[in-house]
């Protein structure tokens, strides 16, 4: 049975102008949805790293893998395996505060391990770097309060063990 979840691929792109803007129209032409993207130069400056969250069952993921692998500018494309990654997302919030409800702002933070970064007479800005299950449960919890300004970063994520699974891509360049 193929069920619909959450997906985290991991692509090893050509760092070159252009090349995002040709993944995310092969997404958007095939009708796959991007819940979030980053991309990031990796150790070799010529290379890339993308990590893309879509949703989808087997057959869906299979799909984009296969069509993102076609594209002359992708290295290769990994399925994140989430039992055996480290997978995390950051969020800094500015939220709105008084002298009533600081206390309850400050212990809703602290439960989930975020960092107060700054707080002032009537807000505080907070940041929080984990799952985004754990994100979004923050969130949640914060539904009494206003929040000014929000910024997510999207999914990043590592493989745990020794096993790089860029490293035949990473030892074929030049540093």
């Amino acid at each position: 049975m193929n069920n619909k979840q959450r997906r985290v691929l991991v692509l090893f792109v050509d760092n070159n102008a252009g090349v995002l803007n040709r993944i995310t129209l092969l997404f958007s032409q095939k009708g796959f949805n991007i819940e979030t993207i980053t991309c990031s130069v990796t150790c070799v400056p010529s290379i890339s790293r993308m990590t893309i969250v879509t949703e989808g069952d087997d057959t869906h993921i299979t799909q984009v893998i296969k069509q993102t692998s076609k594209l002359i500018e992708v290295h290769s494309v990994h399925l994140i395996n989430h039992s055996n990654s480290i997978i995390r997302d950051l969020l800094l919030v500015k939220i709105e505060i008084n002298d009533k409800n600081r206390r309850k702002a400050c212990d809703i933070t602290n439960a989930h391990n975020g960092v107060i970064l700054d707080i002032g007479n009537r807000s505080m800005i907070v940041e929080i770097t984990a799952s985004a299950s754990i994100i979004d449960g923050y969130l949640d919890a914060l539904k009494d309060f206003n929040i000014l300004e929000l910024s997510r970063t999207g999914v990043t994520s590592i493989q745990l063990g020794d096993d790089v699974p860029n490293m035949n891509i990473i030892n074929n360049f030049e540093y």
